[in-house]
């Protein structure tokens, strides 16, 4: 099949595959969970949001986390889509509009319907996190449909400014979606800025007699985006002021929170311990010199804090439960009655531990990011082992599963009810005996083989994607010596082939801070990074398709000479 555009049989085949995949999906069920930081804390949010509410009550957990999946799980209640079909819906979108991105140079649509079951299939897509109410089912289609959109833009250099904006406006629905998800999604910044140097760099090379046009239609691009964003993140925070007082988006990257939170972070203490960043020793001193931390001590110290401590196996607060012992202790304290209390309290504890060091009764050190522990020595014979077996574990693809064996809901409180209602979605029984006895067993045996396919075609990922990213690599570096050789600007496939590369790259520098400093566990971090590895290979592979058809034919196809031509 070869056309011009993508014809109503591809749009079918897409359809008939995306109601495939739902169909095997359909054998996972939602997992209720008594978890107040990770999925209940969604669900509840999402349920304030469906009545009005915004966010709900103010305490210390309403704004530790973006306030965009709550939202996506909202709307999908409104729309009576069940939350798993929804990510399942995006996802296969993000899909699609890679298809279709790339379409205009690639022009086989037998080839476009192939890539398009290659994405949809992905494991990320209906592995073990996307059986419970976690961001992993929403967020790592985020990352690949800003590039997506990106890459269609880019692509259609030529087309109407109108037709570009559409693109520009997807690209910035979905990097606003990201940014307001998680915490950490800067690591995709580096793509964008060197897309957008390099776009504007090819205008330069390539069109000497109508720059100036050229550079306004790139500001347009540029600015649509950008508003959106911006106009996202000012609907959260004038949210956040209405209903808190707060004109933010998160607490965790407001200046108050971080000077109270970075100062007891740099407390220099001669008890450094991997994985915890405020030993009791650090917090000790900071009793001492800080009257707010102090009315802190009680709880920390205390039977909650102990609790806290037995839960992570040790005998001191790891960095994965710290935040939250810090944050009860403040609501403990009663500062969470209100937006403006609780800055005020952080504020002044944070000048507290700051004027205490600058005036030498703390010894304290630099840190190199807010949040983050200061560097140990101890840390530079690990960052790189660290980071090859991180990068290595996203390249493996192996950390997939489809099984829901040993996976059941908790029954109390009503909980699975109430997910149930929320989440429109089927909920995991609580007692697997009364499953196998009201369920019937032709109907658990069909369950069941769905579920084994969906591993089968885990176990294929796990053969194929490395063997594919070692072509893809192949692929990219003769395509940049080609480039190089004929002195011309490298196609747009290799423009997003490298800045898909750096978005893994850059989310592995991140993985491997975080695992040195802070926790090991990273396995659910890392879900982001997979559809960047997919987007990588199928950028580069691409590439590489054409210029095996230029050596083939003997001619430049479109992909090949693209829109800017020479250096």
């Amino acid at each position: 099949m070869k056309n011009q555009s993508l014809g109503k049989a591809f749009f079918l085949f897409t359809l008939l595959f995306f109601g495939a995949k739902l169909w095997l999906v359909s054998a996972h069920h939602l997992l209720a969970t008594v978890t107040p930081h990770d999925d209940l804390l969604f669900v509840k949010e999402a349920w304030e949001i469906v009545q009005g509410n915004w966010l709900g009550p103010y305490n210390q957990y309403t704004l530790i986390k973006g306030p965009f999946y709550p939202f996506f799980i909202a709307v999908s209640y409104w729309l009576a889509i069940p939350l798993m079909a929804a990510q399942q819906m995006l996802w296969a979108s993000a899909a699609l509009v890679f298809v279709v991105a790339v379409y205009p140079a690639l022009k086989n649509q037998t080839l476009a319907l192939l890539i398009f079951l290659f994405l949809l299939l992905a494991p990320v897509s209906y592995s073990t996190p996307t059986m419970r109410v976690f961001r992993e089912g929403f967020y790592p289609t985020l990352g690949f449909m800003v590039l997506s959109c990106l890459f269609g833009l880019f692509m259609r250099e030529k087309e109407s400014l109108g037709k570009r904006l559409v693109w520009a406006c997807g690209a910035g629905i979905a990097l606003a979606a990201m940014w307001h998800t998680r915490e950490e999604s800067i690591w995709i910044m580096p793509s964008l800025l060197f897309l957008c140097a390099y776009h504007l760099w090819a205008i330069f090379r390539s069109y000497p007699g109508e720059r100036k046009k050229k550079f306004a239609a790139a500001a347009a691009v540029y600015l649509a985006p950008l508003c959106i964003f911006l106009a996202v993140t000012f609907a959260f925070s004038y949210h956040n002021y209405r209903h808190y007082g707060l004109f933010m988006t998160v607490e965790v990257k407001s200046k108050p929170f971080q000077s109270a939170y970075d100062g007891l972070l740099r407390i220099k203490t001669d008890s450094w311990r991997q994985y915890y960043p405020v030993v009791k020793e650090a917090r000790a001193k900071a009793y001492e010199v800080s009257p707010a931390f102090r009315e802190l001590q009680s709880y920390i110290e205390g039977e909650q804090g102990q609790a806290w401590t037995r839960l992570g196996g040790g005998n001191d607060l790891p960095a994965a439960f710290f935040i939250w012992v810090f944050r009860d202790a403040v609501a403990s304290a009663g500062y969470y009655k209100d937006g403006k209390s609780t800055m005020e309290f952080y504020s002044r504890m944070g000048k507290e531990l700051r004027e205490a060091c600058d005036d030498g009764r703390l010894q304290c050190q630099p840190l190199f990011a807010s949040d983050v522990p200061p560097w140990n020595k101890a840390y530079n014979k690990l960052f790189f082992p660290v980071f090859a077996e991180v990068f290595s574990r996203i390249v493996r693809f192996d950390e997939f599963s489809a099984s829901m064996d040993d996976l059941y809901s908790d029954p109390r409180g009503g909980l699975m009810e109430f997910y149930g209602t929320v989440t429109r979605e089927k909920i995991r029984s609580d007692n697997p005996k009364l499953m196998r006895e009201l369920v019937p067993e032709r109907h658990l045996h069909l369950e069941n083989e769905k579920i084994r396919l969906l591993n089968q075609i885990i176990t294929g990922y796990s053969v194929v994607v490395p063997v594919l990213f070692f072509a893809a690599c192949a692929c990219f570096l003769v395509s940049l010596c080609v480039s190089v050789y004929k002195r011309r600007l490298p196609s747009w496939s290799m423009a997003f082939a490298a800045a898909s590369l750096g978005g893994v790259l850059s989310l592995t520098v991140i993985l491997t801070l975080l695992d040195i400093t802070s926790y090991s566990e990273i396995g659910r971090a890392m879900q982001a990074a997979y559809p960047m590895l997919l987007f990588f290979i199928a950028a580069s592979l691409h590439e590489g398709w054409c210029l095996g058809a230029a050596v083939i034919t003997g001619k430049h196809p479109p992909c090949i000479k693209g829109i800017y031509t020479s250096l």
